[in-house]
């Protein structure tokens, strides 16, 4: 029986919620008054930093960049073969410290598949010790 590759798993949970994130951002679902009211003012604030952009352009930018950036750092994580413990530990650092950003800031979703990735990393690194 093939064992459960661990690190993989934890990669494709990267990768879900940035393409989750990315799908959510140019659906066009039907957002609460007040978030429309909070949207509309982030428009119509501006700042100058190397040409004019509302806050709105961005909350919008950032929000773009991060759910890329989920789905990248998960392809990466997924193309490695072996993953040296090194490795293996980055990834467990990495997604531990998202996790506590994710329950502190932002939607259970999140936090549930950064603390799922955790999950499966660690599993990864109890599972590479019992092969040496």
């Amino acid at each position: 029986m093939k064992k459960l590759n661990y690190f993989k798993i934890g990669a494709s949970s990267y990768m879900l919620l940035g393409a989750l994130h990315l799908v959510y951002l140019i659906s066009t679902p039907k957002r609460p008054e007040n978030v429309m009211q909070v949207y509309l003012k982030m428009k119509r604030t501006t700042f100058d930093f190397m040409g004019e952009h509302t806050v709105m352009q961005f909350y919008t930018g950032f929000s773009v960049m991060m759910g890329f950036m989920l789905f990248a750092f998960g392809f990466q994580s997924f193309m490695i073969k072996q993953p040296s413990r090194s490795a293996i530990f980055a990834n467990i650092f990495l997604s531990l410290i998202a996790s506590i950003i994710a329950v502190i800031y932002f939607h259970p979703l999140a936090y549930t598949c950064l603390l799922f990735a955790t999950l499966c990393f660690t599993l990864c690194l109890i599972n590479s010790r019992n092969r040496t």
